[in-house]
């Protein structure tokens, strides 16, 4: 890797003489400027060659409908099941949505709870069905006498604690490839995540913004609607703001499956996150573990923020701020905040890499 350097160096040189893309002359010239701060890594870079070394590059592909395994029993099990476990999975995660918000339900209604009853009751015979098929993957694995991750199988059990989460679930056979209604076996990679995140990005926006006139109608206009309607609007707002959380926890278990950086993703998406998580305040309310009745309206407040943060990004990465005139600067120059944010970064870890260099060396003497 050494030995190419100065081959490279010339190419470099050529490279830079026929540039003229302002933008990268600036950024090269600010390397140049700290080249005597970076002395050091001359000796790093020799030392340890992996510093020279290219990273692996972004898989932007996009590979949907790609064949599986199919010589073991094992692999049949897996294109049969996975469709219908996905679909069992959604299902549940649809009535885990109405039950987390129907238990913020403060009214005595006998009707809403006998509705919660059987909801509870439909979700708990499902999570049985899940354990079963457990049970059956690990027979069907046993006698196909296949190898397989126990990384994979330990993700599968611990789907048992929230069974929608199966909705993730990678190939057991083909780990890169997971299963995505309409694209069938598809593989995980960045192309896929932005794919994704771009089909979902308008849908989402209008979903996010549907907490408006339920908020709305809860702190300013309840009495009045539910007087029109002649109905229990407590349950319909309950249930509309159940559709709006089923939408961001499918969207989330979808991503973060998706996603081979998942730590880095909700990282990113800690609002999602948040937004999901919130409604069980309620639910800790219900059993009166909290009975602050402000906390309730805390909660929802932190839940409008969050999906107008939400609508936000949305819109940021569908491209809408680029038509919308009077945002274009102020976006223009957060972006611009952070590629010198990045920067920053870069300084300060070449110094801590130039810190431990120096620790090395003094030991190695020593």
């Amino acid at each position: 890797m050494i030995d190419t350097i100065p081959t490279d160096k010339n190419k470099l040189l050529e490279s830079l003489k026929s540039c003229s893309n302002p933008y990268i002359l600036f950024q090269v010239n600010k390397i140049l400027q700290r080249e005597k701060h970076l002395e050091e890594m001359n000796a790093i870079a020799k030392d340890f060659p992996m510093f020279l070394e290219d990273d692996v590059p972004r898989d932007m592909s996009i590979n949907t409908k790609e064949r599986t395994p199919a010589d073991s029993i094992l692999a049949k099990y897996e294109n049969i099941m996975t469709p219908i476990m996905y679909g069992l999975g959604l299902f549940m995660l649809v009535l885990a949505a109405a039950l987390i918000n129907l238990m913020a339900n403060e009214g005595e209604n006998i009707t809403v709870a006998i509705f919660q009853s059987k909801v509870a009751a439909l979700y708990l015979i499902l999570w049985i069905i899940f354990l079963l098929e457990f049970v059956l993957m690990l027979i069907v694995k046993k006698r196909s006498k296949v190898s397989i991750s126990k990384t994979l199988l330990l993700g599968r059990a611990q789907a048992l604690l929230f069974p929608p989460v199966r909705m993730g679930a990678r190939n057991l056979l083909a780990p890169d490839l997971q299963w995505i209604p309409f694209l069938g076996w598809s593989y995980r990679n960045e192309g896929m995540l932005k794919f994704l995140k771009e089909k979902f990005s308008i849908p989402m926006v209008v979903i996010a913004l549907l907490i408006l006139p339920v908020l709305i109608i809860e702190w300013k206009f309840y009495e009045e609607v539910e007087n029109y309607l002649q109905t229990d609007l407590s349950f319909v707002l309950d249930l509309t703001q159940g559709f709006i959380w089923l939408a961001f926890a499918f969207e989330f278990i979808l991503m973060v499956s998706v996603s081979r950086e998942k730590i880095e993703y909700i990282q990113k998406n800690w609002i999602d996150l948040l937004i999901i998580l919130l409604p069980f305040i309620a639910f800790v309310r219900t059993m009166r573990i909290i009975k602050v009745a402000r906390l309730s309206q805390l909660a929802r407040g932190y839940k409008l923020r969050g999906l107008l943060m939400k609508a936000r990004q949305g819109l940021f990465f569908a491209g809408f701020f680029y038509r919308i005139l009077t945002l274009k600067n102020y976006q223009m120059k957060t972006l611009k905040k952070k590629l010198d944010k990045n920067l920053k970064e870069r300084e300060v870890l070449e110094e801590e890499l130039i810190q431990l260099y120096r620790i090395i060396n003094k030991k190695t003497l020593e």
